[in-house]
């Protein structure tokens, strides 16, 4: 009786497990799914582009150092500049702040946590310009594009365009239907903007803020580059998933350090700081390392 007790607490031990592995599998294909999908919709958007003007290059695979690689949803090799392009899928609120690690998503019954895609964008930047290293690097444009959020609260560190009329300084962008945009009272004044080579972006505005920009390259120019990047482009099947593996260590790494206290871009130490809306964790190197994340990230 015993054994038959112990066998089948174990088999319902099994059962369980298979059931949370399996929930797990089928949340990261859904999500990955619908990655893909917010992908196409920006690809449908960027074939709006004059083709002399722009080359579009998707999914693309660059190489990094160590071995590793760097994957790009988008680029643009415009006459007007070189967009590195990250979609996002995130729906409902999102907020973060410009430097800060983590960005929050914010559902009706839940938030999230996600990593900061400016910061994401820039480390692509980083590998398109070894690929192109006699580029002017003021001619690279970091957008971020999400496709499906209905509004955006990002703070920006230093503020580009002031905005007077509002409490807050440090809004950096938001995002509303424009129906119910009328009724808001932030529709008075100019926006705060992120620096000009740095965009957050809702689909709408992407071919706008694009076509925007002075022509700094000509037809030649564009096309050459383009065939650098093709060339320089990893194919090979297998690296993708090579790709995914590294970034979920990457980010378990991260993790690590922070619950240890050290900060994970100059390796100095995190502190609690104080501010309006309460308490955070930042880097002790402020204002040279302006790394913030929330105090439960230390737990």
């Amino acid at each position: 009786m015993g054994i038959d007790l112990i066998l089948g607490i174990l088999i319902g031990a099994v059962i369980v497990w298979g059931a949370v592995v399996l929930a797990r599998l089928r949340h990261a294909m859904r999500l990955r799914r619908k990655g893909k999908a917010g992908e196409r919709m920006v690809s449908k958007t960027l074939r709006q582009l004059k083709r002399k003007d722009n080359i579009v290059i998707n999914d693309l695979m660059l190489p990094a150092p160590g071995g590793k690689t760097s994957q790009i949803d988008h680029i643009v090799i415009s006459r007007r500049g070189i967009f590195v392009i990250e979609t996002k899928s995130h729906a409902g609120r999102i907020s973060g702040s410009e430097h800060g690690q983590y960005w929050q998503q914010h559902l009706s019954s839940s938030s999230k946590t996600f990593y900061n895609p400016l910061l994401q964008n820039a480390s692509h930047i980083r590998a398109v310009r070894r690929i192109l290293p006699d580029v002017d690097p003021s001619l690279f444009i970091s957008v971020i594009l999400f496709t499906e959020a209905w509004r955006m609260d990002i703070r920006a560190d230093e503020i580009i365009e002031p905005r007077g009329i509002l409490p807050d300084r440090h809004i950096a962008r938001t995002f509303l239907p424009s129906e119910e945009r009328k009724r808001r009272w932030w529709r008075f004044g100019k926006e705060v903007r992120l620096e000009e080579r740095q965009r957050v972006l809702s689909l709408e505005e992407l071919i706008p803020e694009i076509n925007r920009r002075k022509r700094v390259l000509d037809r030649e120019e564009i096309a050459e580059l383009a065939e650098k990047i093709y060339a320089a482009n990893i194919t090979e099947r297998g690296n993708e998933r090579q790709h995914r593996e590294y970034a979920r260590e990457t980010s378990r790494n991260i993790n690590a350090g922070i619950r240890r206290g050290v900060c994970p871009r100059c390796g100095g130490r995190l502190i609690v700081r104080k501010s309006k809306t309460g308490e955070f964790v930042g880097c002790e190197n402020y204002p040279e390392c302006r790394f913030t994340c929330s105090i439960d990230r230390l737990h």
